[in-house]
């Protein structure tokens, strides 16, 4: 089972927090489909409580400070990412530019439309999608970028009551909304 993915996604959330809501020295649950760390981890889980063995087995956290914790919680994985590992998420990370340009522009406007979203994307790279979103969905449209940099993430995006919103979702979570 490889984790690396799962480490790295751990770590976006992290790092996407932190530029939300600012540093914390304390401990972060970060909740998980079973389906999820199915796809990230190339494995095949039915339940919370394979996963968690299936994790707590892997030592996801060797090679980085602090020791993660697993609880299921709703059908879903409970990661718990302990203080000593936020610290060095903090201290050791840098802020990924396009998140950062992203927050500050939410940060800014309550309702950023799609022109000054294409704006941050554009700053980064020509090549962006936009793409709207089918009936039925939660969303009114996707932003990503095909090759996945600058950012592997797809960012869907609502517009509602005179606010817009954001979810980042990695590749194989979007495909699972759409299906």
């Amino acid at each position: 089972m490889n984790t690396d993915r799962l480490i790295k996604n751990i770590l976006d959330q992290v790092k996407e927090a932190q530029l939300k809501l600012g540093f914390a020295r304390e401990t972060m649950r970060l909740y998980y489909p079973v389906s999820s760390l199915n796809e990230l981890l190339h494995a095949n889980a039915e339940t919370a409580e394979e996963m968690a063995e299936l994790l707590q087995s892997a030592d996801l956290f060797s090679g980085l400070p602090g020791e993660a914790s697993f609880r299921t919680h709703a059908g879903r994985l409970e990661i718990c990412v302990p203080p000593e590992t936020v610290v060095f998420c903090h201290e050791q990370l840098p802020e990924p530019a396009f998140l950062k340009a992203m927050i500050e522009l939410f940060a800014a406007h309550h309702a950023p439309d799609r022109t000054m979203l294409r704006q941050v994307f554009e700053k980064f790279s020509d090549s962006y999608v936009l793409e709207e979103m089918p009936e039925g969905t939660d969303f009114d449209y996707v932003m990503y970028f095909p090759g996945k940099e600058p950012d592997e993430y797809y960012y869907c995006i609502k517009e509602e009551m005179g606010h817009t919103i954001y979810h980042r979702f990695m590749e194989e979570d979007y495909r699972q909304l759409l299906d």
